[in-house]
């Protein structure tokens, strides 16, 4: 990785980060940078923008993008792409835990901390650590009083307050950690990935999840977390924390966990091609009637176990020439946004079992865009709606059945606490017309 930018909404670097020469850190701010954000002001939105991008001078960026910011690196050489997706998301995941939640005015009051992060985090291009339970032996965690500091003398926290390096044989974890009340909880996230055609029938559909933990815990646990179905997760990755090898004899997972917020493992789950219900039936159909195009979508509640469908968000992208559109919907809200290319959302807050009658009708007309004629001979066809895409969320349900089955403590005396939250949440959801 040549260098790092963290850019807001529009394309402007908030900021930036090198580990390459003068050269092409100009090359980078002057050339690449700018076309990257010419780039993404041509899509219909932000999430349309491809993670991975051929830049010019043989460059190639890699992006993700979180609220109104963009995390930006910009590779020269040979890297697998996940690789520093993967590495990314690490930096989001850091700078969350250091500095709450992430803004342009939370990267800039913390400017300091984000760039000593950054450069713990990656050293000469090259991935050294994102484990925030190691990067705070290295970094202190940011304080109003230490913020004061910096903004008015310009200079950092003393190496006199900077906290000791851990070490031991499990550096993620270190000695003496002390809690009033012994608590660790469990997130399981899946998200589903699925493509559906017109009428509703699935055509690919798979589940992919985080199991992400919080812990608070005295002392140098060892935990031991039984799952009910571990046989049908693949491409598992762990936590440097856990033991594989009791993952690979007893399909348990073993570990000493680090102190906070970390993720446990990521998993995948593969589908049939006729799964279960959907936690959402979602239907589309276009249509075009004495020049006026139509787009008609319903949305109806699967089984979920009864749990309400929640925060549902149906995105349909129109051809850049449609005008003059028109949004009829009984329930929720809507809005036509037209700032980068016409597209329609339609907001509906909560869906229970049982709900029916959600329907969205959306009526446009198109310019003529001066390809094709009036006697139809040889005229192309007219750009049509593809695809709707659709985001929820279902808290309390799981999509794979994946349940933790017990959490066991050893080497500890106290009473452990402990929670399981599951949420499924939509991942690349779409409905082709």
């Amino acid at each position: 990785m040549d260098s790092l930018f963290i850019l807001n909404a529009s394309g402007a670097p908030v900021l930036e980060k090198h580990w390459c020469d003068d050269r092409a850190v100009r090359r980078a701010a002057l050339v690449v940078v700018p076309a990257f954000a010419r780039y993404l002001g041509s899509v219909a939105a932000l999430s349309d923008a491809e993670p991975v991008w051929g830049a010019p001078h043989e460059t190639v960026c890699v992006h993700i993008q979180r609220k109104e910011l963009i995390f930006l690196a910009i590779v020269s050489r040979e890297v697998p792409p996940l690789e520093v997706l993967e590495v990314l998301e690490g930096v989001v995941q850091a700078l969350g835990e250091y500095i709450g939640r992430l803004s342009e005015l939370t990267i800039k009051e913390n400017f300091v901390t984000v760039y000593q992060l950054l450069s713990e985090m990656v050293d000469s291009g090259a991935t050294v650590t994102t484990d925030t339970a190691v990067l705070r032996g290295l970094v202190p965690v940011p304080s109003l009083v230490s913020r004061v500091i910096e903004n008015v003398s310009g200079i950092g926290i003393g190496p006199e307050r900077r906290p000791n390096v851990n070490t031991s044989s499990t550096p993620w974890r270190a000695q003496g950690i002390r809690h009033a009340s012994n608590e660790f909880f469990v997130d399981v996230v899946e998200r589903i990935d699925a493509v559906l055609d017109s009428g509703g029938s699935v055509v690919s559909y798979d589940v992919s999840g985080d199991i992400s933990c919080k812990s608070q815990l005295t002392g140098m646990p060892d935990l031991t977390m039984v799952l009910n179905r571990p046989e049908i997760m693949d491409d598992v990755t762990f936590h440097p924390c856990v033991r594989r090898r009791a993952w690979d004899a007893e399909r348990t997972i073993g570990f000493v966990p680090p102190d906070g917020q970390f993720k446990l493992a990521s998993f995948h789950v593969a589908m049939d091609a006729s799964p279960r219900s959907l936690p959402l039936n979602v239907r589309a159909q276009s249509a075009r009637s004495d020049g006026v195009h139509s787009v008609d979508i319903a949305v109806d509640p699967g089984q979920c176990n009864g749990r309400p469908v929640e925060k549902v968000c149906v995105r349909v992208p129109l051809p850049q020439q449609a005008y003059n559109i028109g949004v009829q919907c009984k329930s929720g809200t809507h809005t036509v946004a037209t700032a980068r290319a016409p597209q329609v959302e339609w907001t509906v807050k909560s869906m229970r079992p049982g709900d029916r009658g959600l329907r969205l009708r959306i009526t446009y007309l198109l310019r003529d865009s001066g390809n094709s004629s009036g006697n139809g001979g040889g005229a192309a066809a007219p750009p049509g709606v593809a695809a709707a895409f659709v985001d929820f969320e279902v808290a309390g349900y799981s999509a794979s059945s994946i349940k933790v089955d017990a959490l066991r403590l050893h080497r500890e005396s106290y009473k452990l606490f402990k929670g399981v939250r599951y949420v499924t949440q939509s991942g690349s959801f779409q409905v082709r017309l």
